[in-house]
């Protein structure tokens, strides 16, 4: 195909993806939602992050009142190593508290715990480098841990920092403060951060961190190998067209954009995807593009 049916296809799929939202939430139907077999019978993110389970996870406690940055920045950090949606109610049994951390409760907690269940998400990796070879090198989640411990008093002038500088540099402060975070992981910290209403006040519309699965899925509509500072540019350059793409998405086949989107004023650039929302997109459709090409995944289907 030419880059132009490629980027088509693209927004195709970010339609489509959309829509099994819009009717299995919105509209409550009944499953199936979709008759595309690969987006029925195998798990992919959201369009918007802040409708992923994960995402919700977090937030829900961000947008409590009488919770102060210091807290909502500290768990953010916590919370998004894991990774998982069960990190703060059942491992963490509530926000962790910076001032009051007690690494060996939490050690422990995370040890019968591992005995048990994954602890982690493979949403995507972790450094594997230890944070303190001297004790439990191999034990990413007791690293994780040591520098969380040593995190808390640094969290003030993360703060303070990120208030003082632009968005695109904010990733740059997470991941010189925050170890084991390289820049993706310090993107994903910093979307967070925007949820808190309190901390920052620009949006995921506002920095760009293009992620390795977004980096390929840029590959494979542009049909070659793009350099870092090209992939960020084509991204952006995707999200300038949203509007023209989905007009004729909408004449060509009928396919309304506008239908199913997320009716959400307070979203930036409402009723398009936001710059982070369109590179989160890039990488499931890269991952919807292997498996249509005949690649093997696990399945993990819809739950009602």
């Amino acid at each position: 195909m030419s880059v132009e049916q490629n980027i088509a296809a693209f927004f195709e799929f970010v339609y489509r993806r959309q829509e099994i939202w819009h009717r299995r939430f919105v509209l409550q139907q009944p499953m199936p939602w979709t008759d595309d077999e690969i987006l029925r019978d195998y798990k992919f993110c959201n369009v918007y992050r802040e409708l992923d389970g994960g995402t919700q996870a977090i937030v829900k406690y961000l947008k409590q009142k009488n919770i102060s940055p210091e807290i909502k920045l500290f768990n953010i950090i916590a919370y998004r190593f894991f990774n998982r949606r069960n990190t703060i109610e059942n491992l963490f049994g509530g926000l962790l508290d910076p001032q009051n951390f007690n690494i060996k409760f939490y050690e422990k907690r995370l040890d019968d715990c591992k005995q048990r269940e994954n602890i982690f998400s493979n949403a995507y990796l972790v450094s594997s480098h230890p944070y303190n070879s001297a004790y439990r090198p191999r034990d990413k989640h007791v690293q994780i841990l040591l520098m969380l411990d040593e995190l808390r008093g640094k969290i003030d002038e993360i703060i303070r920092q990120l208030r003082q500088s632009p968005p695109q540099q904010g990733v740059q402060i997470i991941a010189n403060y925050v170890a084991l975070a390289g820049s993706f992981l310090a993107g994903q910290i910093l979307l967070d951060i925007t949820y808190a209403g309190d901390l920052v006040s620009y949006t995921g519309d506002d920095f760009l961190v293009v992620g390795p699965g977004a980096h390929w899925g840029l590959n494979l509509i542009f049909d070659r190998r793009l350099g870092k500072k090209e992939a960020d540019a084509a991204c952006r350059s995707l999200y300038a067209m949203q509007k023209e793409e989905f007009l004729k998405l909408k004449e060509y086949k009928g396919l309304d954009w506008e239908r199913v989107c997320w009716q959400n004023q307070d979203y930036p650039n409402t009723p398009y995807l936001c710059l982070h929302d369109v590179q989160n997109s890039l990488c499931e459709f890269r991952k919807y593009w292997r498996l249509k090409a005949g690649e093997k995944a696990k399945k993990r289907y819809f739950k009602l």
